[in-house]
């Protein structure tokens, strides 16, 4: 019988042999592969443990937080001409002479005390015309809508409280201390951006310390910067930390646009702001 040409009596080679190196190369791959897949680097974005509890759901800050915010709606009677030559004839033409035009604004603003004292911008409530008294009224979270007596105002600092008188108790903002809030931190903004009220919007502490001019107008010092989408009409609605704390007033946006581009600018609420909010309200109770 003739031998097979692969395994020869005389190279020491059995059937047996070969199995077991086969065994062996099959085990020392699979061991190999174990060791290789304990020692390589873990992949970049899980080596931060804080991640794993970076609150990554904002829906129960944003719960707590909605019920204070309102909707300012603002209303005046601007007098204004219909012909643009006037100014430079001197009156006179056929269709010329004053027109009286009703003009609304929006804004937001937040509770600040359970019997209906709100926080709010002094922009948004300032008269267009002097001698103007604009017509201010407030909706609530739950859609009821209130008249709104304009309590104190400060247009150097662009805050300014008003109040309503809804019957109820009311749910109150807890105020929170900028001083504390750090860069990098999370940011919540909530208002009524382009009217669309009951807005919330995302982002961090940008930067703290910031000077602004909003319009080219006055200066304004200290401010708290987020890229959390501020837009027209979110002035003076909340901006709130991780815990539903008022660490803002937000005033103003950059954008070369007119709309949000990542920029916004909020009054910091500090120890003294909350300290002046509180010697408004406590005054006009005693007045009351």
């Amino acid at each position: 019988m003739t031998e097979s040409p692969f395994i020869s009596r005389g190279s020491g080679f059995s059937r047996a042999s070969i199995a077991l190196m086969l065994l062996s190369a099959v085990f020392g791959g699979v061991v190999a592969l174990a060791l290789f897949s304990v020692m390589r680097p873990a992949p970049v974005f899980a080596q931060p443990s804080r991640l794993a509890a970076a609150p990554f759901d904002f829906s129960g800050v944003a719960e707590a937080v909605r019920p204070v915010v309102v909707n300012i709606n603002t209303e005046q009677r601007v007098v204004r001409s219909m012909d643009p030559f006037e100014e430079f004839f001197g009156g006179g033409w056929p269709f010329s002479g004053p027109r009286v035009q009703n003009v609304t604004s929006l804004g937001s603003g937040l509770i600040v005390s359970h019997d209906g004292y709100i926080l709010t911008n002094t922009h948004v409530i300032a008269a267009i015309q002097e001698g103007q008294e604009p017509r201010v009224s407030v909706t609530l979270a739950d859609k009821k809508t209130y008249p709104a007596t304009v309590i104190a105002e400060s247009a150097g600092e662009d805050l300014a409280i008003i109040k309503i008188d809804a019957g109820n108790e009311l749910a109150a903002a807890t105020l929170g201390d900028a001083d504390k809030i750090k860069v990098g931190a999370w940011a919540i903004a909530i208002g009524s951006p382009f009217g669309f009220s009951q807005t919330v919007t995302v982002g961090v502490i940008s930067a703290k310390g910031r000077t602004v001019r909003p319009g080219g107008g006055q200066e304004f010092r200290d401010l708290l910067q987020t890229d959390a989408a501020i837009n027209s009409g979110n002035s003076g609605g909340p901006l709130v930390n991780i815990s539903g704390e008022v660490i803002g007033v937000n005033q103003a946006i950059y954008s070369p646009s007119g709309g949000s581009v990542g920029i916004g600018f909020a009054i910091p609420m500090t120890a003294a702001t909350r300290s002046a909010i509180s010697r408004v309200v406590q005054a006009a109770e005693r007045r009351a």
